[in-house]
């Protein structure tokens, strides 16, 4: 029987209310407006608490498939993928034509499936496919490592050669014209890695920093970021100088984040008991959500945009109401889809 962990379930279920948060902001031309308010302040710290959204998944997929092997059954998983990929693309199609007045040949539309740009928030299928299919082969490589040591060295060297380029090359020379020292950059993109392997190094030796300690980090890491960002920002249109996903900074601020929820137990309390029961539905569903929240997004925005929204700084007021919205829409298309096509 597939061992359940309610924190794994709640990190998955804020992972994925936080996809829709980020996207708030591309969605409401954050990124096209010169930060010179609190308001917009505020809004980079609100961008970069939710940042963590993808490594996160990245993370806990290490977790749950750190003893995972290849055979027939796990690549019908894969292939799974891909179907509820497929089956959200036709949807977003759909969409697009009849709701949104976009016009495409078929080859047009299909071509557009296989480029994984039928939903415009696919690249991480298209990310994630290649992942899996390399995962079992990567646990190999870990159990190769012999001593807890020799994990955290490996680790380690990921960080260096994926981390610390993406985010010391990016940020501005405090002195000067320029950097006296730069870090190879070659390997940025492998960033995935690093995630995949830190989930499965917590899982392997149960790391457990303390919940106090854990989330103290985390927000001190993701206030240095907005110190840094605001500081670099500051009256010009936004520079992403902390660096994406595979910056040192969000590497070390997503750890920590997941060191403090994992071990979270589900509450004792019976009047709070039944709390379980969605969070383990919502966690089953991220990636329908995921993919589907594109088109709940263009519906949510399309009516804010037009009615509601005045001026960007102070959008963000309608964040909360916008991303409930979108999400519970998302979730309950998911519901349906996984009532009519029994796919995981």
């Amino acid at each position: 029987m597939k061992k359940v962990f309610f924190g794994i379930d709640l990190l998955k279920m804020i992972a994925i209310i936080a996809v829709p948060s980020v996207h708030f902001l591309l969605n409401t031309h954050y990124y096209s407006v010169k930060l010179n308010s609190p308001l917009l302040y505020i809004q980079t710290f609100y961008r970069q608490i939710f940042i963590v959204c993808v490594p996160l998944f990245i993370m806990a997929t290490g977790f749950l498939q750190w003893k995972k092997e290849w055979n027939k059954k796990y690549l019908r998983g894969v292939l799974n993928i891909f179907l509820i990929y497929v089956i959200y693309s036709v949807f977003a199609i759909i969409i697009r034509v009849y709701q949104f007045g976009e016009q495409a040949t078929i080859a047009k539309w299909i071509s557009m499936i296989f480029s994984f740009k039928a939903v415009s928030y696919s690249w991480y299928v298209n990310m994630y496919i290649g992942l899996a299919l390399i995962i079992p082969f990567l646990n190999v490589l870990w159990q190769g490592l012999k001593t807890k040591r020799q994990f955290e060295i490996f680790l380690l060297v990921l960080f260096f050669v994926t981390g610390i380029p993406m985010f010391w090359n990016g940020v501005p020379a405090l002195f000067g014209e320029g950097k006296l020292i730069t870090f190879p950059y070659f390997w940025m993109t492998v960033y995935p890695l690093f995630y995949y392997f830190m989930g499965v190094y917590i899982r392997e030796y149960n790391i457990n920093m303390g919940r106090l300690k854990s989330f103290s980090l985390f927000l001190i890491i993701t206030l240095l970021e907005v110190a840094i960002l605001i500081g670099f920002n500051k009256g010009t249109k936004f520079i992403n100088f902390v660096g994406g996903y595979g910056s040192a900074l969000i590497m070390l601020q997503t750890t920590f984040l997941f060191l403090f929820l994992y071990q979270i137990n589900p509450p004792k309390n019976k009047l709070f008991s039944w709390i379980k029961v969605p969070i383990h539905s919502i966690s089953t569903l991220t990636l329908d959500i995921y993919l589907v929240s594109y088109v709940t997004d263009r519906f949510v925005y399309r009516y804010f945009m037009n009615n509601i929204y005045e001026k960007q700084d102070t959008a963000i007021l309608y964040a909360p109401a916008i991303v409930i919205s979108t999400f519970t829409m998302a979730y309950v298309i998911s519901l349906i889809r996984q009532k009519i096509i029994s796919i995981r």
